[in-house]
């Protein structure tokens, strides 16, 4: 069979994961998943796949079917996102109605969770439930017939009896067995992180996050599944010579989670020689002293911590309980180490006072971050925050609904994101710490700067996340 990967077209930069979805104009990654699924295909069947990255080359609804039509694929699959899910549902239905005789197969946080509810809206072939990798392959073979379709767990479709929800394990427990991402399917310089050099890569080293953060989607869930340090160092070997990448992210849910580890990833990045940048998503209480300077001398350019507030009372709201002092202290390590610091700020938690949200921008000035993130909070179907607060979120499937009852939350944690962002990048002394920033990647400052001060300069904004740098 021949399977097209199809990262859905958007009007707006929009990256799509399992765990979150979010516009970030000023960088791009390829779509993970969907290279691990072509991954299968490739390495485990005797068909062809192809990708059509509607977001990276920048095309249409129209001309994605174009293209499509010209591949006739037996298979269409993609992964959908949260803010821009019905958008991405209409589009996946026209598809679905331009190209009639191809199965169209998705999956999601949004559609394992919702299987049911999009089935009756529309006529999509198949749901995977939750971590898709060995269902897909599954399924795959179900179409070529060689097993049963009631064979095949962890999916949903409709047949003539009406919908059917056949569940099964959720979590891959061996993932260090499945094959090799299809990453030769990719256009590499089509991707990008901010001041990091091109091209750029994408590995994900492990699934899953062991904390208990309320409001967090996970990647496929809270245990924690690794791939094996040979096998990360092998991929990064491919990219090199594939693509000459000169940069990638790691994009673990938290990849300092196990030091050990890091430690065993970095000293066989030195010792093959790799020399390339990364960054990764860490948490500041996963942070051992001895990991450090290791790191830097692996290649580690930047750290993305999820900081999300400075105020201990909203950490503990959000069952993030840190040490904030640890926590400063830590940041501190990272930046003598010479290792860029990035944090992720919430703000609009419905117990965040004025105090709080002062104690969050005090605690970014103190931390002397290189980059902050500011988002408002989003109650996510799926997570313990949702099922607390559902009675005061106005939600809905279809039509895509997701916002607070009472409007004065959402608009006062907009009014938030901007104050936080003008309060921390117009400071005197972050402007002239930056100076080397500009001076070694111009075009980049210009263009975040623009974006940047656009966003600043807007009303009022719908509800989503939007990722400036």
């Amino acid at each position: 069979m021949t399977t097209a990967l199809l990262n859905l077209p958007n009007r707006e930069t929009i990256q799509r994961r399992y765990m979150c979805s979010y516009n970030a104009p000023n960088m791009l990654f390829p779509p993970q998943e969907l290279m691990a699924l072509g991954g299968i295909v490739k390495s485990w069947k005797t068909g062809t796949a192809h990708l059509i990255d509607a977001i990276a080359e920048n095309i249409s609804i129209e001309q994605s079917i174009q293209r499509l039509k010209k591949i006739n694929p037996d298979l269409i699959v993609t992964l959908s996102g949260f803010e821009c899910f019905e958008e991405d549902m209409n589009a996946f239905a026209e598809i679905k109605k331009a190209l009639p005789h191809s199965k169209t197969i998705l999956f999601g946080h949004y559609a394992s969770l919702f299987a049911k509810e999009i089935l009756n809206h529309f006529d999509f072939d198949f749901i995977i439930l939750d971590e898709p990798d060995l269902k897909f392959s599954s399924l795959y073979d179900a179409l070529e017939g060689k097993i049963h379709l009631s064979e095949v767990q962890g999916v949903a479709y409709k047949d003539s009896t009406g919908i059917k929800i056949q569940t099964g394990e959720d979590r891959i427990r061996h993932p260090e067995e499945l094959p090799m991402p299809a990453y030769e399917l990719l256009q590499a310089d089509k991707y990008f992180e901010p001041f990091l050099s091109g091209p750029f890569g994408l590995i994900q080293s492990a699934r899953g996050c062991p904390y208990s953060c309320n409001y967090c989607v996970k990647s496929f869930g809270q245990k924690l599944t690794y791939r094996t340090s040979d096998q990360i160092i092998s991929e990064i070997i491919f990219l090199k010579e594939k693509f000459g990448i000169r940069s990638l992210r790691f994009i673990d849910d938290t990849f300092t989670v196990s030091p050990r580890r890091v430690m065993e990833v970095c000293q066989k990045m030195i010792d093959h020689q790799l020399n390339i940048e990364w960054t990764c998503l860490s948490r500041t209480d996963t942070l051992r002293e001895e990991m450090l300077p290791l790191m830097k001398r692996a290649g580690c350019k930047r750290i993305y911590f999820g900081v999300e507030s400075g105020s201990p009372k909203v950490l503990k709201y959000l069952d993030k309980e840190m040490d904030v002092q640890q926590s400063l202290q830590n940041l501190k390590s990272c930046k003598q180490h010479g290792i860029e610091t990035l944090g992720f700020f919430l703000v609009g938690a419905p117990v965040e006072t004025d105090e709080d949200f002062e104690m969050s921008v005090n605690y970014a000035i103190d931390a002397d971050l290189d980059y902050v993130v500011v988002s408002a909070i989003i109650p996510y179907p799926g997570t313990p925050f949702f099922e607390t607060l559902k009675e005061e979120i106005d939600f809905s499937i279809l039509p895509y609904k997701n916002e607070w009852r009472d409007q004065s939350l959402t608009l006062r944690a907009k009014e938030r994101e901007k104050e936080f962002y003008r309060r921390y990048y117009f400071r005197q002394r972050y402007m002239k710490n930056s100076l080397g920033r500009i001076s070694r990647h111009p075009v980049d400052f210009i263009k975040n700067s623009a974006k940047l001060a656009s966003f600043m300069l807007k009303g009022r904004a719908m509800q989503k996340r939007n990722d400036y740098m």
